[in-house]
């Protein structure tokens, strides 16, 4: 009995002793396990999501494609104030017709050629009718002396004049007149008329950037050619 006794008077002590040391420790706060409310919708892995991926992508293909569009209308406007040009060209000599066939093979350049008629400015050499025929064979013989091709005309209205040439170019005509008269001492007229000549119509087939077409013309010597430019639109 006294051996149970002094258990109980063990254990009893053993609890007290315990007991005073928990109530020694602190209280620690417990954070709670649940969080505040969000406004964020959860899904669960069974759940599909609200944006997939095909949608982001989509809207990333919608982005480009709208720049695409953009840079599109933006590129025909500006294609829409350049002037293109549709050239046309009437050609008198053949000499000058070679040339500018050359000229639009080099750029690469199609193109039609049609003959056809029309009126050009020709300037007509002459000396004034001297009051007898034989006095205009003496001039001719003069000038032919002087290497200068000359003359008599025997029509009506033109009776007795001494015929010096036919110019295409007033300069050209201008140039020889001066050249007579300095040589010779007499005094040398022009008659500028139109006439029908044959003449080659080119037609370029393609549109033609204006600043193409001065490089075209710059190959050319165009004071010594017979040629007419029309820079029609397209």
């Amino acid at each position: 009995m006294k051996w149970l006794f002094l258990f109980v008077v063990l254990l009893n002590a053993a609890f007290l002793s315990w007991h005073s040391f928990v109530q020694d420790q602190p209280e620690q706060n417990r954070e709670s396990v649940y969080g505040p409310p969000v406004s964020e919708k959860i899904h669960l892995l069974s759940e599909a999501p609200a944006v997939t991926e095909e949608d982001y992508n989509a809207g990333v293909m919608s982005n480009d494609d709208l720049v695409d569009a953009l840079n599109k209308v933006v590129e025909k406007s500006a294609k829409a104030k350049e002037t293109f040009l549709c050239p046309r060209m009437e050609i008198e000599h053949q000499s000058s017709l070679k040339e500018i066939e050359a000229g639009l093979a080099e750029m690469g350049w199609s193109y039609d050629d049609n003959d056809i008629t029309g009126k050009r400015p020709k300037f007509w050499l002459y000396i004034a009718a001297p009051e007898t025929p034989e006095k205009a064979r003496d001039i001719v013989k003069d000038l032919a002396g002087k290497s200068i091709d000359s003359f008599v005309i025997n029509r009506a209205e033109m009776k007795n004049r001494i015929s010096l040439g036919l110019y295409s170019s007033q300069a050209r005509a201008e140039q020889a007149s001066q050249r007579i008269e300095k040589l010779t001492g007499y005094s040398v007229d022009t008659y500028e008329h139109l006439r029908n000549v044959p003449l080659h119509q080119i037609d370029i087939q393609q549109p033609v950037r204006p600043a193409d077409w001065q490089v075209f013309l710059s190959r050319f010597d165009l004071s010594k050619m017979m040629i007419k430019i029309e820079k029609n639109p397209c």
